[in-house]
């Protein structure tokens, strides 16, 4: 269920592991209110990494990237699922192996930086095979990736992100090519890199103690992200609070229907509630639930709330339709819900 805090959520948790497409940015373009937001955080005392399931992009492009937005990070600061995928590799196969890769060049530099001999023909027997997104990816690499798998070849993959946010609208993800050779091959990967996987945020935590620093304790860090599936699902695996923006791929349906997995410890518009307190959803009557001013009700099958426009109604509603899920075993889908414009 939802949590609340006494102090702003930039002073309750030491370190904010956020997603970056739609969140921080869709695309070459910033997402409003993000980079102030982070700023102000950031001297409120907070420590940020960044951490993106993207795994064509070099940390030192996306950290210049992000300084366009008047932000300060530095390279280490940016966990990119390649990073993640080439040490999950080199721990899975003999030092120096071949690996055929589906990939940038980025993901091709952390390969090597493990140690491992990249590939590029079927026919050198490659004993794993890592599959990453970058925009020119081609039918031959899907291919060649398929015949080596067939091959008895190891399959990983960098994520599994179905979809992902660009300036145009939503495009297809890793995960849709990954799809492609699961179809051809009906062979399953033995791991993914990216999110929902709780590898990412592990390493995160990892590099934000570099030089020294205390190792931040899970019940500090703060995952932040704006897909339930990814984003989310990594923070409740891997015991960390997490918290769900409004600007990118989550929306309030998808967060009034969510199962028990997928579900955050906070709900926010934007990136400018790390600045608040967040205040408790309060259970009225069975039916019945309460945040601040905002209230909502189940009045036979309709969900009835007190103002569509605000974001409390929808914590309040979330955590009547959750409740109700859980103890009374009630579907959200049959239910009819509340039209929230946020």
């Amino acid at each position: 269920m939802l949590k609340a805090t006494e102090q702003p959520i930039e002073q309750a948790y030491k370190l904010a592991l956020l997603d970056l497409d739609g969140v921080v940015y869709r695309g070459k373009n910033p997402v409003d209110y993000a980079s102030e937001s982070i700023t102000k955080a950031q001297r409120a005392g907070m420590t940020v990494e960044y951490t993106t399931n993207n795994s064509s992009r070099y940390q030192q492009t996306v950290a210049q990237q992000l300084r366009g937005f008047g932000l300060k990070v530095e390279p280490w600061q940016v966990i990119t699922s390649s990073v993640v995928a080439a040490r999950m590799v080199a721990r899975a196969v003999p030092a120096g192996a071949k690996v055929f890769m589906v990939g940038a060049g980025h993901l091709r530099e952390e390969l090597k930086k493990q140690g491992l001999t990249v590939v590029d023909r079927v026919e050198d027997n490659p004993v794993a095979v890592i599959q990453g997104w970058y925009p020119e990816v081609t039918w031959n690499e899907l291919a060649n990736a398929a015949f080596a798998v067939e091959r008895g070849a190891k399959y990983f993959v960098t994520n599994r992100d179905l979809t992902i946010p660009r300036e145009l609208g939503i495009a297809p993800g890793s995960g849709s090519m990954v799809r492609a050779v699961i179809t051809a091959t009906g062979v399953e990967p033995v791991a993914s890199a990216g999110k929902p996987e709780s590898a990412m945020y592990d390493e995160a935590r990892l590099l934000a103690s570099h030089d020294g620093a205390t190792l931040v304790p899970k019940n500090q860090c703060l995952a932040i992200g704006d897909r339930l599936d990814t984003d989310i699902e990594a923070g409740n695996r891997g015991g960390y609070d997490s918290l769900v923006v409004l600007t990118g791929v989550a929306d309030p349906v998808q967060l009034m229907l969510a199962e028990p997995h997928l579900r955050p410890t906070f709900i926010c518009r934007d990136l400018r509630e790390l600045h608040e307190a967040m205040p408790a959803p309060v259970e009225v009557s069975k039916h019945e639930w309460k945040c601040e001013a905002a209230s909502v009700s189940l009045d036979g099958n309709e969900v009835q709330v007190s103002d569509c426009n605000d974001i409390n109604a929808l914590r309040a509603t979330c955590s009547l339709l959750w409740n109700l899920a859980d103890d009374e075993n009630i579907d959200a889908a049959t239910l009819r819900l509340p039209d929230f414009r946020l």
